[in-house]
C-alpha cells in the first residue's frame, strides 16, 4: 500500500498547497511489480476534492518479446487526478478517496498510471538475440545448432522450376 495523509487538506480552503516526496523501495499493487518508486506528488484542495499531481520514476517488471526473459523496464508516470474527499463514493474515474482518518491509499491510482505507462513492445536489451525458431533456446545464453535457414515449401518447387527455365 502506498499511503499519504492528507487530512490537513481535507478541511483546508480551496487552493491550499501540499507535497510529499515518495522513495520506496520494492511495491507490489496488485498484478504489477516496481522495482522502486521515487517522485514528488503535489496536492491542491479544489472544490470537489484534491487534485493530485506528480512525475514517479520507476522500473516495472515485464516480459522481454524476442527472448521472453523478465527484467525491469524503467518508465516514468505522470499522473494527475483529483481525489475525492471523505464520505464520497467511489467511481471508475475516480477509484481513490482521502478515508475518515484522512488517509490515502494510492496504490489504484499507481496501478492505474503504470498499465497506462508500460511499454507496448518491451526489449530486455538493444541487441537481444531472442530465442531460436527451431528449438526455442534462448539465444541470448549460447548458440543453439539449429538449422534457421528457411526451407522451402515443397509444392513451390514447381514454380522454382519453372523461373528457373525462364530465366538466362
Amino acid at each position: 500500500m502506498i499511503k499519504v495523509n492528507l487530512s490537513a487538506l481535507t478541511h483546508a480552503k480551496v487552493g491550499t498547497r501540499s507535497s510529499t516526496v515518495l522513495d520506496l523501495g520494492h511495491v507490489v499493487v496488485d498484478d504489477i511489480e516496481l522495482a522502486f518508486l521515487r517522485g514528488t506528488l503535489e496536492f491542491t484542495r479544489v472544490d470537489n476534492g484534491i487534485l493530485v499531481q506528480g512525475i514517479l520514476d520507476s522500473a516495472v517488471k515485464t516480459e522481454c518479446i524476442r527472448c521472453l526473459t523478465p527484467f525491469f523496464s524503467p518508465i516514468r508516470i505522470e499522473l494527475e487526478d483529483v481525489i475525492s474527499l471523505p464520505g464520497s463514493e467511489l467511481t471508475s474515474e475516480q477509484p481513490v478517496r482521502v478515508h475518515e482518518d484522512g488517509w490515502v491509499d494510492f496504490s489504484p491510482l499507481i496501478r492505474q498510471y503504470a498499465w497506462v505507462n508500460l511499454p507496448l513492445n518491451p526489449v530486455c536489451s538493444p541487441d537481444c538475440q531472442g530465442l531460436c525458431p527451431v528449438c526455442g533456446e534462448n539465444r541470448n545464453l549460447g548458440e543453439c545448432h539449429c538449422d534457421t535457414e528457411p526451407s522451402t515449401d515443397p509444392r513451390w518447387s514447381v514454380l522454382k522450376e519453372l523461373k528457373d527455365s525462364v530465366s538466362p
